[in-house]
């Protein structure tokens, strides 16, 4: 249910005895921004030879708007080894960022850990974070040369308009 304070005081005290979420609303992203998104994610895997999962993690990673439990980034303890940040680079369904500097690692008996922190995931961003997103992939998609599908779509329509 979405509503004013009082509607939803009064939705909940008709209600059967139960658990009950009530979060802020925001603004979801929207699906065309989503696709134009993934369209980049798409043309910039194939210009590095890389599947679409390490650019979005790349893309995450540089953006860094994190998960937040309790009012902090959540965090999650790993092996540092290259095999670790190897799967964190390449993983479809946790994205997460390395800490870096001594500040990320822990030694436990001997063996040598890092924290990560994680990234949220893209389904969860409201409209500003994902134009945030667009922004940095379609600056991403210059830096190396390549066209972003808005300009394309731009260049088209001034050619149509020249004739």
């Amino acid at each position: 249910m979405i509503g004013t304070a009082l509607e939803c005081i009064s939705f909940l005290s008709q209600q059967p005895d139960g658990v009950f979420e009530v979060e802020p609303h925001k603004e979801k992203r929207s699906l065309n921004a989503n696709a134009l998104y993934w369209k980049c994610v798409s043309k910039v895997g194939q210009a590095m030879k890389e599947p679409n999962a390490y650019v979005h993690n790349y893309m995450l990673r540089q953006l860094g708007i994190y998960e937040i439990y309790d009012g902090e980034p959540a965090r999650v303890l790993l092996p540092d080894t290259d095999e670790t940040e190897h799967k964190a680079m390449y993983d479809t369904d946790n994205h997460l960022k390395p800490e870096r500097g001594l500040k990320g690692l822990k030694v436990i008996n001997g063996e040598h850990y890092r924290w990560y922190v994680m990234l949220k995931h893209t389904s969860d961003f409201d409209t500003a974070e994902m134009s945030r997103l667009i922004d940095a992939i379609t600056e991403q998609m210059r830096s190396m040369g390549l066209t972003p599908p808005q300009d394309e779509e731009i260049e088209k329509a001034i050619e149509r308009y020249k004739k």
